[in-house]
């Protein structure tokens, strides 16, 4: 039956684009998270960087902790 197949099809692998909307930051911003440890490393493929959307959503719901296992700076 074609009614049950899902109309939008939600990817695992994310541009930096879409991870970057998924955590409601800007690009830029999402990018320097990535790079510095704050958010979860990408996964290379190719010449292709995609970010899990699952450890995305992982990091999330966590609270954003840092990644690479250093410490967290509040004022």
């Amino acid at each position: 039956m074609l009614s049950s197949i899902p109309t939008t099809i939600l990817p695992e692998l994310l541009t930096a684009k879409q991870a970057s909307q998924l955590c409601s930051m800007g690009e830029r911003t999402f990018w320097r998270h990535a790079h510095s440890g704050l958010a979860p490393a990408p996964v290379r493929i190719g010449g292709s960087t995609r970010y899990r959307r699952a450890d995305l959503l992982r990091w999330i719901a966590a609270g954003c902790p840092r990644t690479d296992g250093g410490q967290n700076h509040e004022s």
